[in-house]
């Protein structure tokens, strides 16, 4: 879960102007199920929204999203892992300016590749360092336009092993 609060301002000379501000709000959680030792498979839900409001027009953009993304997880002893996901869902845009709205609908999909290290603070609870390579591919559903974003990311993560033999 992630949530992000941002002022963009333009200072000249001794003046300092704000221009807008965005906020963001991301959920994400996954469960996944252990196959066999060591080979985890699951599947996590992302749901994010983000809204920009210029302060000095009645320009307003706002996105949201969801999307499905089954995830493989294998992992080395000890706790060093290796995931992939892939995944897709529907997105949209809703865009104010000067009293006109327009939004537009998308279809995403989603893929990423990575490794990281679940680091254990007690045999339940792990904090998990993860760096990755991944790609979301937008397709705007009213013409054939498709939007590729590609980026290195780090990310930190906090797992619950829950152990189901008695």
């Amino acid at each position: 879960m992630s949530f992000s609060a941002s002022t963009d301002k333009t200072k000249a000379n001794s003046t300092t102007t704000t221009n807008g501000k965005t906020t963001s709000f991301d959920f994400g959680p996954k469960a996944g199920y252990f196959f066999i030792n060591n080979l985890a498979a699951g599947i996590g839900l992302d749901a994010n929204t983000s809204t920009y409001k210029d302060e000095n027009s009645t320009y307003k953009y706002t996105s949201s999203g969801v999307s499905v993304s089954p995830f493989v997880r294998y992992y080395l002893k000890p706790g060093i892992f290796f995931q992939g996901t892939f995944g897709g869902g529907p997105s949209k845009t809703k865009v104010t300016n000067n009293n006109v709205t327009s939004t537009t609908k998308f279809s995403t999909a989603n893929w990423s590749l990575g490794a990281g290290y679940a680091w254990f603070l007690n045999n339940k609870v792990a904090i998990e360092p993860f760096i990755g390579y991944g790609s979301q591919i937008s397709k705007n559903k009213g013409n054939d336009v498709k939007d590729i974003n590609s980026s290195l990311f780090i990310n930190i993560g906090f797992q619950i092993y829950l152990d189901t033999k008695k």
